[in-house]
C-alpha cells in the first residue's frame, strides 16, 4: 500500500507538466485525432529550431492541412542521412537545432545495419515520455491485472552500464543508463540490481554479481533481452542447485521483454518455472516509446498514440527503398489510413528532433480502431531474393516449430539470401545432433505454409533451404569476439554482406580470426 501511495505521489507532477506542455497551440477543430494534435505541439515546439526554419514551420502551422504539408515539406531518411545533413552538429553540442534548447543526452544504439554505433538524441522532453509510459504500464499492469501483491516485490531489469561517457557538453551511453539516471526515486527503490551493478560495465563480471545477489532479492518482476534473461536464470538455477527459479524468487508473476522474439526462448524459460509466468512485450528502443501489452492475456501490443510521436507507415511495396535509402519516391500513410493485416514500416517524428525518421521496424496493426499491432521483425531482417519478403516473425516461427519436430528448442539462428545459387543459407545453433538434409525440408515446407509469397517463389525461381547445425555456443563466441556482449547486444537473425563475411571466416578459421581483431 505504502509504494502505492508512492506511485500515486510521484506521478503527481508528471501530470502537472504534461498539462502545462499540452495545449501548447489552439486545435482548430475538437475533431481532431490525438496525433494531428501530436505533430501540431511537435512542428509548434520545433518551429525557431534551425531545423523548423529551414522547413518553414512556422507558415507551415498556418496550413488548412497541416499533416500534407508537413508530407510534402520534409523529407523521410534514415541514421546515416539525418546524421550527416543535421545530427553531427548536435552531438557535437549546437542548441536550438532540431529540438529547442540543448539535447545532452544520447543512446548509443547497436541496430545499426552499416556497423558501428548510432547516436540517438534523447531529449529532455523524450525523457518526460519515458517516465510517464512507464508509470502508465507499471500502474496498469499491477492495479488490474496481478493485484497488489507484486508492489511488495522488487523488478530486476537487466540493462546495459549505468555509467555514461561525458563528451564535450553531451553524455552518451546505453539508453538504459540514461533513464537510470533521470529515473524516479520510487522507481529506484523498487528495482535490482542497484546501482553499483549496474554501474558495471564489463558484462561477465555483472552477471556474476547478479547471480551472487540472486538469493538476497525477493523478485516479482524480471525485465531484458529473452537472449540474455534465459541465460540468467540457468546460471542461477546451476548456481544453487535449484529445481526451478521459483525455489530462490516464489513471488516472480512476470516477464517483461522487447528486443527480440521471444518465441525461441520461451519454452527454455519455462521449463526454469514451477509456476506460471505472465509475459508482457514491449516496444521500447532508444528512439522512444512506442507500445506494450496491455492486456497480458491478449498478444497483441497497443500503440501509443499521445505520448510525443507522430507515426507514419510505409507499404511492403517501398520496403526495398527504404532498405537502401531510396526516400524520394516512398509515400507514407498516416494511422487513420492503415489497414489491419497488412505489413508496414515505421517512419517516426518525435520530441527528441527526429523527423519522419526511418526506425526500420516492421509491424501489422489486428485492429487498427484500438492501436492493436504485433512486430513482425524490421526491413533490414527481410530475408528476399525474388520477391519472397519472409520477415523476422516468419523465420521464428518457422525454425522453433521445425526444432521441436527433433526435440530441440532452437534459440539462435541466422540466414542470409544466397543470390548466386538462388537460395537462402541458414545457420541453426543447435544443442543436439538434428539431420541436416531433413530439416532443410521441414522447414520449407512450414516456411511456404507462413508465407504465399515464398510459396510462388519456391514453384519457379527459389530453391530449397540450405541448413548447417553447429552449437548454440559458437553464436556467443562470435558476438564476444566483436565486442556484442550484453543486454542490449542481439544477433541479427539476417546478416548483410559484411556480417556474412565475418561469420564465414569465424566459423573457418576460428581462433585465428578472433587473434585479428
Amino acid at each position: 500500500m505504502k509504494a502505492e501511495k508512492l506511485l500515486a505521489a510521484e506521478s503527481l507532477p508528471l501530470q502537472k507538466e504534461t498539462k502545462r506542455i499540452a495545449p501548447l497551440v489552439a486545435i482548430r477543430s475538437s475533431k481532431k485525432s490525438s496525433q494531428q494534435e501530436t505533430l501540431t505541439k511537435l512542428v509548434h515546439q520545433a518551429r525557431y529550431t534551425e531545423f523548423g526554419m529551414y522547413h518553414n514551420f512556422k507558415g507551415m502551422l498556418k496550413s488548412e492541412d497541416l499533416v500534407r504539408s508537413f508530407q510534402n515539406t520534409v523529407s523521410i531518411t534514415n541514421y546515416e542521412r539525418f546524421h550527416d545533413d543535421w545530427l553531427h552538429r548536435a552531438i557535437d553540442g549546437e542548441s536550438d537545432l532540431i529540438w529547442p534548447g540543448l539535447i545532452k543526452f544520447y543512446a548509443l544504439s547497436s541496430g545499426t545495419t552499416k556497423g558501428g554505433s548510432k547516436y540517438i538524441p534523447v531529449s529532455e522532453s523524450m525523457l518526460r515520455q519515458f517516465k510517464r509510459t512507464s508509470f502508465q504500464q507499471v500502474s496498469e499492469i499491477s492495479t488490474n491485472q496481478l493485484g497488489a501483491s507484486l508492489i511488495k516485490s522488487k523488478a530486476l531489469i537487466i540493462g546495459g552500464s549505468t555509467t555514461l561517457r561525458h563528451q564535450a557538453d553531451i553524455r552518451v551511453g546505453d539508453l538504459s543508463g540514461i533513464l537510470a539516471k533521470n529515473k524516479s526515486w520510487v522507481f529506484s527503490s523498487m528495482s535490482k540490481p542497484g546501482k553499483k551493478i549496474s554501474q558495471i560495465t564489463d558484462w561477465e563480471e555483472k552477471m556474476n554479481k547478479i547471480v551472487e545477489k540472486a538469493p538476497k532479492w525477493n523478485i516479482g518482476v524480471i525485465a531484458g533481452v529473452p537472449s540474455w534473461i534465459s541465460l540468467l536464470l540457468e546460471r542461477i538455477i546451476k548456481r544453487y542447485q535449484l529445481k526451478s527459479i521459483h525455489d530462490i524468487w516464489p513471488n516472480l508473476q512476470l516477464y517483461v521483454h522487447g528486443g527480440i522474439f521471444v518465441d525461441p526462448y520461451k519454452y527454455k524459460i519455462d521449463k526454469m518455472c514451477s509456476k506460471p509466468l505472465f509475459y508482457q512485450n514491449t516496444f521500447l528502443a532508444s528512439e522512444g516509446y512506442f507500445g506494450y501489452q496491455k492486456n497480458l492475456n491478449d498478444p497483441y501490443m497497443t500503440l501509443l498514440t499521445k505520448h510525443g510521436i507522430f507515426y507514419e507507415f510505409v507499404e511492403a511495396s517501398s520496403f526495398e527503398a527504404l532498405r537502401y535509402g531510396q526516400f524520394e519516391d516512398v509515400r507514407a500513410l498516416t494511422l487513420n489510413e492503415v489497414q489491419p493485416h497488412v505489413p508496414y514500416c515505421m517512419i517516426i517524428t518525435t520530441c527528441s528532433g527526429l523527423w519522419r525518421y526511418n526506425l526500420g521496424d516492421l509491424i501489422v496493426f489486428d485492429d487498427v480502431a484500438s492501436r492493436r499491432f504485433k512486430i513482425i521483425g524490421r526491413v533490414s531482417y527481410n530475408l528476399n531474393i525474388c520477391g519472397e519478403h519472409l520477415s523476422e516473425e516468419n523465420l521464428s516461427t518457422a525454425v522453433v516449430e521445425t526444432g521441436r519436430r527433433y526435440g530441440a528448442e532452437i534459440q539462435e539462428f541466422c540466414s542470409y539470401p544466397n543470390r548466386k545459387k538462388n537460395r537462402h543459407e541458414w545457420y541453426i545453433g543447435v544443442d543436439r545432433s538434428i539431420p541436416e538434409s531433413e530439416f532443410e525440408v521441414y522447414l520449407d515446407e512450414r516456411l511456404k505454409q507462413l508465407n504465399d509469397d515464398y510459396y510462388t517463389s519456391r514453384k519457379f525461381i527459389l530453391k530449397r533451404p540450405k541448413v548447417k547445425t553447429l552449437p548454440i555456443d559458437k553464436f556467443y563466441e562470435f558476438m564476444a569476439i566483436h565486442h556484442r556482449i550484453g543486454s542490449q547486444s542481439k544477433f541479427p537473425r539476417v546478416l548483410n554482406e559484411s556480417l556474412v563475411r565475418k561469420w564465414e571466416a569465424f566459423l573457418s578459421n576460428g581462433e585465428s580470426f578472433a587473434d585479428d581483431l
